[in-house]
């Protein structure tokens, strides 16, 4: 049963009536009493003040008797439940009173706690019953002004646009020129859209009275605050606090990812006529594009900054920054941290566009490190992620999960492993890294192999082909200077141990 309390009037001339029923223990029975009347006209006066839930009421009082004050009540508060009481003598008033739309009677000289409670529990029967309908009733005029809308926005401006004007107005939506165009967005992972949306939904519905709203798409909605127009301040305090109660109701709820969900809204420049209601209305999707930059604010003003996809010039001067730090986990960190996030500020790529630049990097890191296809999805959240700092945040998980395959070996060897890598470019050698980690040779030799399931100087080479052929295929370098930088300084010696791995000497390799 719903646990709303139910407001109380009672109405009634005879004063040990009305102390009668102050003495009713309304509070067991999820009542309070509100006030009291000594005739119809008090009765409405009050009611036009405070509208209560149930009026309890007398049929023959002076000035206005309860015949018509439900008369009254029906059409200025058709809501309120009305109870009878009445004497055996009124039992025609009572009938009549009935038709009128009273719920039921309460014979005033067998008055007992029984019947009262009866009388509240139907009221409160008939109220929900009510309340249902008009919700049923509220969601069906909703879903019909969000298919209005749709096709509205999927029309050019010409006479069946008037159409669709007056079947939005015909479902409750009349709306006027000019007007400031609302937008609510919502993000959150997909694990949590269902919860996410129910709640969201909720809340804008507690604030009918504010303004309608209409569902645009999943996590998206329109809000129309009528003509003329509020204030921009008006409508932005409106907008904050939705959006601080979306957030204070979600907290209460299970969520697989609440530090994830994100709530903001847009409100558009002043829209004059119906020409311009649908490109303002798309113009507003940029949005999102923008606030993947710039989480910092909650509602967004007039037309959104933009953002632009990759420039060749652009791509190829961080693509080469990325490629010199690929075999080195904290470089690579440093590079997404720094030099990459500046790059995406400043240049403002197209999200979509800039996530799957860095799903291709991803793969790449994959392919050179000598990890499986399948170790790529693990990049896949980051297609998932609302902001550029999540964004980063994703890759340098990545980079982690990339170069962390290392820690199913003992500290003592992820440190030797470590040590390679940095020193990839020098020369190496079992003894100079045995003494580095304090180990003798011959047992991080054992060791080494025992481990790894290669010995040290396999591993070495492996690493140093696996960098140069990275190097001849992603770099313009010449063949010596690879083989520098793979720390084998014999041009002659690095290209027979090359071909002996990839089975084509280095020049071979670079020309594909």
């Amino acid at each position: 049963m719903d646990d709303h309390v139910l407001s109380v009037l009672i109405v009634d001339d005879e004063i040990l009536i009305r102390q009668e029923l102050q003495m009713f223990d309304w509070e067991s029975r999820g009542s309070v009493l509100v006030g009291e009347a000594s005739n119809g006209e008090e009765a409405l006066a009050f009611c036009r003040k405070y509208v209560p839930d149930v009026i309890i009421t007398d049929i023959t009082m002076p000035v206005m008797n309860g015949l018509a004050l439900i008369r009254t009540l029906k059409n200025e508060f058709p809501q309120i439940q009305v109870v009878i009481l009445s004497c055996h003598s009124d039992f025609e008033y009572a009938r009549e009173a009935l038709k009128l739309g009273a719920i039921g009677y309460v014979v005033k000289v067998m008055m007992d706690d029984s019947e009262i409670e009866q009388a509240l529990v139907e009221a409160r029967r008939s109220i929900e019953k009510e309340k249902s309908y008009s919700t049923k009733k509220q969601e069906e005029n909703r879903w019909n002004q969000s298919k209005l809308l749709g096709q509205l926005l999927n029309h050019n401006h010409n006479d069946s646009t008037k159409l669709l004007y007056k079947s939005l107005a015909d479902n409750g939506l009349p709306i006027a020129f000019p007007l400031q165009i609302v937008r609510f967005y919502v993000e959150a992972k997909h694990g949590d859209w269902l919860f996410v949306d129910r709640e969201v939904r909720h809340v804008l519905g507690s604030y009918d009275h504010d303004f309608a709203w209409v569902p645009v798409d999943i996590g998206e909605h329109f809000a129309y605050f009528g003509h003329p127009s509020k204030d921009r301040i008006s409508i932005m305090k409106t907008i904050e606090a939705v959006i601080s109660d979306m957030h204070h109701r979600l907290k209460s709820i299970h969520l697989h990812k609440p530090e994830c969900i994100h709530i903001y809204a847009s409100i558009s420049d002043d829209v004059e006529n119906p020409e311009q209601f649908n490109q303002t209305f798309q113009e507003m999707n940029l949005w999102k594009n923008d606030y993947f930059y710039n989480n910092s604010n909650h509602v967004f003003l007039g037309k959104p900054e933009g953002t632009h996809a990759i420039e060749p010039k652009a791509l190829a001067g961080i693509e080469e920054k990325m490629k010199k730090v690929i075999w080195n986990q904290a470089g690579l960190s440093t590079f997404i941290e720094g030099d990459f996030l500046d790059w995406a500020r400043e240049h403002r790529i197209i999200p979509n566009d800039l996530k799957k630049l860095v799903h291709k990097w991803h793969v790449l890191w994959n392919e050179e490190l000598g990890d499986s296809n399948e170790d790529v999805i693990l990049s896949q959240h980051t297609y998932q992620t609302v902001t550029l700092h999540e964004m980063i945040a994703a890759l340098i998980q990545d980079i982690y999960i990339n170069f962390g395959k290392e820690n199913r070996y003992r500290p003592e060897i992820r440190l030797v492993m470590k040590i390679i890598r940095e020193k990839i470019s020098q020369p190496l050698s079992l003894s100079s890294v045995a003494e580095e980690v304090g180990f003798s040779s011959p047992y991080l030799s054992r060791l080494f192999s025992e481990e790894v399931g290669e010995s040290f100087n396999d591993y070495v080479t492996r690493l140093r082909m696996e960098k140069a052929a990275f190097l001849l295929k992603n770099m313009n370098l010449k063949v010596y200077e690879v083989a520098e930088q793979v720390g084998i300084p014999s041009y002659r010696y690095f290209s027979i141990v090359f071909r002996n791995w990839m089975g084509v000497t280095p020049l071979e390799f670079k020309k594909g």
